[in-house]
Formats: structure tokens, C-alpha cells, sequence
């Protein structure tokens, strides 16, 4: 007869190998989006919350301002002319986390750079490892991909000259993790703080 602690030890250990399946095929899904037909418009690139909205000046160095201090944004030096709208969103552990580009467009620059890891809610666009997908289309937009604190990889699946549909995937973070997109400020913007955002359906503005 199996010793009572030992069968104890294979339940618990088989309700972890059947909790990591779980969880792998909640995290790696990929469902089909619906993606909008309508011109003149901007989707999100990500599926989360969105955490903020903000102003990027452009400028010899692009920054922002966030709580009364300025965020200068050396990496965008070049990229951007004039104001752009910079929205997060954060993805959540059991958010989608394939993304997708947010208009139409050729992939014109893919920078990486290295960085930290802290928790990809806050702030963290100057700090933490990520990747920048510039798409030029009828605006040009610019999304980051940035990992999180359990997040260590970030995947991309475009190249520089592909050519892109809106809602195509250009990548992947692995577990939470956030995503910035910037474009220009003429655009009208349709989403505010706090809402939840689909990649590939959810209109964030209007061109």
C-alpha cells in the first residue's frame, strides 16, 4: 500500500504539472480578431488597460511630462516631428500578449535596447528592456514593446521594409508586460485612462 504522504506528494505534484499546462495554454492563446475596415484609423496594438495618456514633444530630444518632471525620450530623437500621443497599456499576466500593428504601413525602423526589469505598470519606458517598431503608413506611428519584471523576452516578427496590414502581429512579450504607442496628436483620440483595450479590434483614434 502507497504511503499516505506519498500519495499526498503526487497529487500536489500533478495539480502543478496540470496548473502550468493550464496557464501555458492561457498565455500562449492567440484567438482571431476582428479587425476594423474603417479608413483613417489607429487600433491598438495590444490587448490590457490602458494606464496613461500623454504628450511627447518632439524637439532635438523628444520628452514628455509626467507629474511635473520631464521624461526626456533620447530614443525617439529622430522618429518624431511635433507633438505625439503616447498611451501604455499594461498587458496582465492573463492578457493576450501577441501584438499587433496598429495601422497599415511599411516597418521603417526596429531599434532594441537593452534595460531593467521592474514592474511594467509604472512608468517604465526609460528604464526597462524593450523594442521600438516604427511604421510609416498615412501618419507614422511608433510602437515599444517593454518587458516587465517576470517578462525576459520580448519577440518580434517583423523586419525592416516589410510591408504591414493594420491588425497584422509584429510580436510578442512573454508574461506581463506593457506596450506604448505614439502617433501624431492631430489624430483624435476615442479611448481613455482605465479602459480595457483589444489588439487588432479596439479604435484608439481617429486619423
Amino acid at each position: 500500500m502507497v504511503p499516505r504522504y506519498k500519495r499526498n506528494l503526487v497529487i500536489f505534484l500533478s495539480l502543478i504539472v496540470i496548473g502550468l499546462i493550464v496557464f501555458s495554454i492561457i498565455f500562449y492563446r492567440d484567438p482571431q480578431r476582428s479587425i476594423p475596415t474603417e479608413n483613417g484609423i489607429i487600433i491598438s496594438p495590444a490587448d490590457g488597460r490602458v494606464i496613461s495618456i500623454d504628450v511627447v514633444r518632439g524637439g532635438e530630444i523628444p520628452f514628455t511630462i509626467k507629474n511635473g518632471e520631464i521624461i526626456y525620450l533620447p530614443e525617439l530623437e529622430g522618429l518624431i516631428e511635433g507633438n505625439f500621443t503616447m498611451v501604455s497599456i499594461f498587458m496582465g499576466v492573463l492578457d493576450v500578449h501577441v501584438n499587433r500593428a496598429p495601422i497599415s504601413g511599411q516597418v521603417i525602423d526596429i531599434i532594441y535596447i537593452e534595460g531593467s526589469h521592474f514592474p511594467a505598470f509604472g512608468d517604465v519606458i526609460t528604464e526597462n528592456e524593450r523594442n521600438i517598431i516604427v511604421i510609416d503608413g498615412e501618419i507614422r506611428t511608433v510602437t515599444v514593446q517593454i518587458a516587465g519584471t517576470v517578462a525576459r523576452r520580448i519577440d518580434c516578427y517583423v523586419h525592416q521594409g516589410q510591408s504591414l496590414d493594420v491588425g497584422d502581429k509584429i510580436g510578442m512579450i512573454k508574461l506581463g508586460s506593457q506596450v506604448v504607442v505614439l502617433y501624431p496628436s492631430d489624430s483624435s483620440t476615442r479611448i481613455n485612462i482605465g479602459e480595457k483595450v483589444k489588439a487588432g479590434e479596439t479604435i484608439i483614434a481617429e486619423i
